[in-house]
């Protein structure tokens, strides 16, 4: 897999570092969805046609234009640009994102966000790395983000959980949710709760967070977690503890969760 990998690895550093010099310039042309550039669409196919020369069996699951969930044991799985609307308007952190899951474990994940130039990358039973250098959750049980995002329909249960999460030294910014899970796995922040709109960026997130040795579960509490899971939680083992029973607290909309 390594020679896949690497492909896509060349491919989303130097698309990321292109599509740099676009952002705040860059038109919204969704018209099923808001929030699409064209940008969008080329690095999907990109993306798409690296792993269909190495593996052609093997099934592609992303934001745009292959959303529905493939049948199969090896499936692909990618955000081209997370934090597309952050992207349009040329602030940072966005990112590019992409996992390769087998019989719905992560095997491998890479965010690059180019606002920064930094690569997260993992590798399960390996590691996690922020370019090349390996990383780890911190040791402290202060920081944490809400990843709310602006497709998340259920006001009452948002509100509730910023409430409950004053008691921490809370971040609620507008950065792509994967490049916020790589920012808890290099220990920036200390945990996070995510109510995302889907699930695309969480795969490479979850797997680096694990892999820097913290924790990262859905809201039933799986750590494999899965393509209609649309809560998370995860950071150091403490923080997660924390967390966790922050969030069961919260009465989450049952649609979709």
């Amino acid at each position: 897999m390594e020679e896949v990998y690497d492909e896509l690895i060349e491919l989303i550093l130097s698309e990321g570092k292109r599509i740099a010099k676009r952002a705040g310039k860059i038109e919204d042309i969704g018209v099923k969805k808001q929030w699409l550039t064209e940008e969008d669409l080329v690095i999907e196919r990109a993306m798409k046609k690296i792993v269909k020369k190495h593996y052609p069996d093997h099934q592609f699951f992303a934001e745009e234009e292959h959303h529905s969930y493939p049948e199969g044991a090896d499936v692909w799985i990618a955000d081209p640009i997370s934090g597309t609307k952050t992207f349009i308007e040329g602030l940072p952190h966005y990112g590019i994102v992409i996992a390769y899951t087998n019989k719905s474990v992560v095997q491998f994940g890479a965010v690059y966000d180019p606002s920064a130039d930094e690569l997260f990358t993992c590798f399960k039973g390996k590691g996690a790395f922020l370019n090349g250098k390996k990383i780890s959750v911190s040791n402290n049980d202060k920081k944490v983000v809400f990843n709310l995002s602006k497709g998340w329909k259920d006001e009452t249960s948002a509100q509730d959980m910023r409430t409950k999460l004053q008691q921490f030294d809370l971040t609620i910014n507008k950065n792509s949710h994967a490049v916020n899970l790589c920012y808890i796995a290099c220990g920036r922040y200390d945990g996070g709760i995510t109510f995302g709109k889907d699930s695309f960026p969480m795969f490479a997130g979850a797997l680096m967070i694990q892999e820097a040795g913290g924790r990262f579960v859905n809201s039933k509490g799986e750590e494999n977690i899965h393509h209609s899971d649309r809560v998370f939680v995860g950071g150091t083992n403490a923080m997660y503890e924390r967390l966790h029973g922050v969030l069961q607290q919260v009465k989450l909309p049952k649609t979709g969760q």
